[in-house]
């Protein structure tokens, strides 16, 4: 499986992550080097669909991105800087300078790190006036704390992690150097992001069970539970759990009078969004009567999301109003309310040439997008007729046409077949091959 990480920060920056990328075999790097921090905004929503995870080349871009809500902390991350990219840019200027520097000012790293890394390397002596701030500051304002110190003659020069504010003092004449992060500590992110992605992947692959429980409505006798009229009622709520099973690819199974288990992954239950299950709640009211209760648990193994699925049926218990209740692997329980989002399907705006295109294959834009969305949510690109009908809950011969119309669109080819059985034709194999 390969990772797609997107790089963003200056062409320099961007040239070292190339460098410590290429020894990662699973990592396909993608780079957006820019001029100014403030270009981030643009490069990532231009290229969102492109990219699994953000790597960021400092603390700037990935907190300008995060401070507008462009990416989560779950989806990217930077190197961080520490006293060792220090040092190797601190001998540099004692060499240029031609004597030992008594003062020097310094941001983006913490005081902690600061405090360690004189320690460490017996630099007492060595006056540090430090800038360390967390998130997105402007380059003027740290262009503004150097120069008050070069100018008072508190400090003989300049270090920088930002490379605007390292050109800016450059261009005002004020010794100045820019201190990046190290090899190791570019790797080590990596590492850490393809961990993170593994992570999220096997927890889409993780077995979910959805309980939907029938509750008898206040003021109804014991009778009435096991009534013929409750009973032809169930029989419709049965039609209708039938149908939420099949939007959430799972088995349905009844485990009792009134008590039904579908079993299907976290993966789908996140894709759907989870919003199926309050339809459910609310057809099954309008359409038989009954009042439903639905949970969902989760777990490494069928035991543990049979046990956990039961202890979110009993916390949900209290609930008066209409919510989902969870219980993960960690027996952590979670309040799931009406219109969650989870994935958002990818509308892109495919163009007049394409709507030309699409309109001529007799295929919508928008199913188009949906299958770029899942693809990349799967991160599945090889896919055969089966796998579309499930991801559409479309009919087979539905699937062919559809993989038809994208093959002769350049938007998947065809690159091998397979024997679904010992009868029965070869089913094609196709790859998929949107335009990033």
């Amino acid at each position: 499986m390969k990772i797609r990480l997107g790089a963003v920060g200056p062409a320099d920056s961007i040239e070292k992550i190339k460098q410590e990328a290429a020894s990662f075999d699973d990592v396909h790097l993608l780079t957006f080097p820019y001029e100014k921090t403030e270009e981030t905004k643009t490069i990532i929503e231009k290229n969102r669909d492109k990219v699994d995870y953000w790597l960021f080349s400092g603390q700037a871009p990935y907190y300008f991105a995060r401070s507008l809500g462009l990416v989560s902390e779950k989806e990217a991350g930077y190197p961080p800087l520490y006293g060792s990219s220090l040092l190797g840019k601190l001998l540099k200027a004692q060499y240029k300078h031609g004597n030992i520097l008594p003062s020097v000012s310094l941001d983006t790293i913490s005081d902690e790190e600061v405090e360690s890394f004189r320690k460490m390397f017996s630099l007492e002596n060595l006056e540090i006036y430090n800038f360390p701030y967390e998130g997105y500051l402007p380059a003027e304002d740290i262009v503004a704390f150097h120069e008050e110190l070069f100018c008072e003659g508190k400090v003989n020069a300049a270090f920088t992690g930002i490379r605007a504010v390292y050109l800016e003092l450059k261009k005002r004449g004020i010794p100045c150097y820019r201190i990046t992060p190290t090899e190791l500590a570019i790797q080590l992110t990596i590492k850490y992001l393809r961990e993170r992605i593994h992570s999220a992947l096997y927890r889409k692959s993780q077995i979910a069970i959805v309980g939907v429980e029938r509750v008898l409505a206040l003021g109804h006798a014991d009778e009435d539970y096991y009534s013929f009229r409750t009973k032809h009622m169930e029989l419709d709520l049965k039609r209708l759990i039938l149908q939420y099973a099949e939007k959430v690819h799972g088995s349905f199974v009844q485990m009792g009078d009134g008590l039904f288990f579908i079993y299907t992954t976290l993966g789908e239950l996140e894709l759907t969004s989870y919003q199926p299950l309050f339809d459910l709640m609310s057809q099954a009211e309008l359409q038989t009567g009954l009042a439903l209760r639905t949970v969902a648990g989760y777990g490494r193994t069928a035991m543990d999301a049979e046990e956990h699925v039961r202890m979110a049926l009993r916390e949900a218990m209290g609930h008066k109003q209409r919510v989902i209740v969870t219980v993960d692997e960690d027996q952590a329980v979670n309040e799931i309310r009406e219109n969650h989002d989870v994935l958002s399907v990818n509308q892109r705006s495919w163009g007049g040439d394409w709507v030309r295109k699409f309109k001529e294959a007799h295929i919508s834009p928008s199913i188009v997008s949906r299958l770029q969305s899942i693809s990349s949510y799967y991160d599945q690109t090889i896919v055969t007729a089966k796998d579309i009908s499930i991801w559409l809950n479309s009919s087979d011969r539905n699937a062919r046409r559809i993989l038809n119309a994208l093959e002769e669109l350049g938007l998947a080819e065809v690159n091998g077949e397979e024997q679904p059985g010992q009868r029965g034709r070869p089913r094609k194999i196709y790859t998929l091959t949107f335009p990033e």
